[in-house]
């Protein structure tokens, strides 16, 4: 018949040295890991070394919207574009248009898009015949004549494509002129949150 051997139970000094190092260790990681892992607070330094203490900044949302300064947030229901904004909501239908023209030797003429402030669009156009001097830009609403803020002006140019963001409301769009001896045609195409595309 074998007997069971049964350990003394831990004395009073024992137990008292297990609780001491089991409470040394918890307060060890709580100021190395914790702290520095949810709360941002970092007072050994060890959090910033160990590449914790930016977890602290991440958010629990799996979708991450809180990723999102409200700043973006809120500009993007309005429709206008933050530095940090990935995805802008527009009101504004989205369409495509498309528009052509000829210009004799010496003319020159525009197309534009009204646009509110943060809409964008992405945009194509050709020239057949030759090149043109061309200066992309924007009137505010209600601006004085002859007062506007270019984007990009090129000289000689047969194409040109890309993307716009108004960064005001107000008319954005193409001047155009042939400096050539031979009439040259210009085609458009754009795609995105304009309200209107017209020839001035």
């Amino acid at each position: 018949m074998s007997t069971i051997q049964t350990r003394p139970a831990p004395s009073n000094r024992q137990l008292l040295i297990a609780t001491a190092a089991a409470f040394a260790v918890g307060s060890l990681l709580l100021v190395t890991t914790v702290l520095p892992a949810e709360y941002g607070v970092d007072p050994t330094g060890l959090g910033a070394r160990m590449g914790i203490l930016s977890m602290s900044e991440q958010t629990d949302d799996p979708l991450g919207a809180s990723v999102v300064p409200a700043t973006a947030s809120e500009s993007a229901q309005t429709g206008v574009a933050s530095e940090s904004a990935t995805v802008v909501r527009s009101n504004v239908p989205y369409r495509r248009d498309a528009m052509s023209m000829t210009l004799a030797p010496g003319e020159g003429a525009e197309i534009k898009a009204s646009m509110r402030a943060g809409d964008a669009f992405v945009f194509q156009w050709s020239a057949s015949g030759g090149e043109l001097a061309v200066d992309m830009h924007g009137e505010r609403a209600n601006a004085a004549k002859d007062e506007y803020t270019s984007y990009w002006i090129e000289q000689a140019q047969a194409q040109a494509s890309g993307s716009f963001t108004a960064p005001f409301e107000g008319s954005h769009g193409w001047y155009w002129l042939n400096r050539g001896t031979t009439p040259v045609t210009v085609a458009l195409e754009v795609s995105g949150f304009q309200s209107k595309l017209y020839k001035p």
